[in-house]
């Protein structure tokens, strides 16, 4: 088996991370411990956020700076090279502001579309392209559901 790294965080800084935690208190992304997350490669972080759309670098310190990290799980999955070429396919596609408002906006939305991205939904994309297809009865991923699955 493979693994497919995805890194947790938040950060009170950032736009996203202040509406979650501020603007929908009462909506289920309040009971999360993260605002953000970042699919790691190697060296290389990914991830899908308002001002760049789904973006890489292997800066790790330009990725995390600002940011707490929350939680690190490494997913085992029958083909981490799939989600990798994945997630490669997705740089430059926009960011999915909807995915952050959610089920309030869009109850019956595909999160699997791959026209746009919210991080969350980004790395349940990447673990779908690695094998791991748990998330297909979900019109909407969130940390809650990504950190359900457990190693």
């Amino acid at each position: 088996m493979d693994t497919v790294t995805v890194i947790f965080t938040k950060s009170l800084m950032s736009p996203i991370s202040w509406l979650i935690r501020w603007v929908l208190p009462r909506s289920r992304f309040a009971l999360g411990r993260s605002s953000h997350c970042f699919i790691k490669f190697g060296d290389v972080y990914y991830q899908a956020e308002l001002t760049n759309g789904v973006s890489c670098t292997s800066d790790a310190a330009a990725a995390l700076k600002g940011c707490t990290i929350v939680d690190t799980i490494s997913y085992e999955v029958p083909d981490a090279e799939a989600g990798h070429a994945f997630v490669v396919q997705q740089i430059g596609k926009k960011y999915d502001l909807t995915g952050v408002l959610g089920l309030g906006l869009n109850p019956s939305r595909n999160w699997s579309e791959d026209n746009s991205w919210f991080c969350y939904e980004l790395a349940a994309g990447v673990l779908k392209a690695s094998g791991l297809d748990v998330f297909d009865n979900l019109n909407h991923v969130t940390e809650i559901a990504l950190m359900a699955i457990r190693p």
